[in-house]
C-alpha cells in the first residue's frame, strides 16, 4: 500500500463512521455508462458537486419523498 493510501485510510474510516452515525448505509451500485455520462453532464452543468451527491439526490427524490407523500398526516 502506498504512503498516500495509508494516510487516507484513517480519514476514509472517519468519514464512513460519521455517515453511518447519520443513518447512511454503504452500498455498491453498477450503472450503465450512459447513466454515468448523464450524471457527469449534470455535474459539469453545476447541478451537483459529485456523482455521490447526484445519486443521493435521485434516490432520495424517488423513494424518500414518495414515502412521505404516502404517510397519513
Amino acid at each position: 500500500m502506498s504512503a498516500s493510501l495509508q494516510k487516507s485510510a484513517p480519514r476514509m474510516a472517519a468519514i464512513r463512521s460519521r455517515r453511518q452515525e447519520a443513518g447512511f448505509v454503504e452500498t455498491t451500485v453498477f450503472v450503465h455508462e450512459r447513466a454515468r455520462e448523464g450524471i457527469d453532464r449534470a455535474i459539469a452543468e453545476g447541478r451537483f458537486k459529485s456523482r455521490r451527491e447526484a445519486m443521493e439526490a435521485v434516490i432520495h427524490a424517488a423513494f424518500v419523498q414518495e414515502e412521505r407523500a404516502k404517510k397519513p398526516r
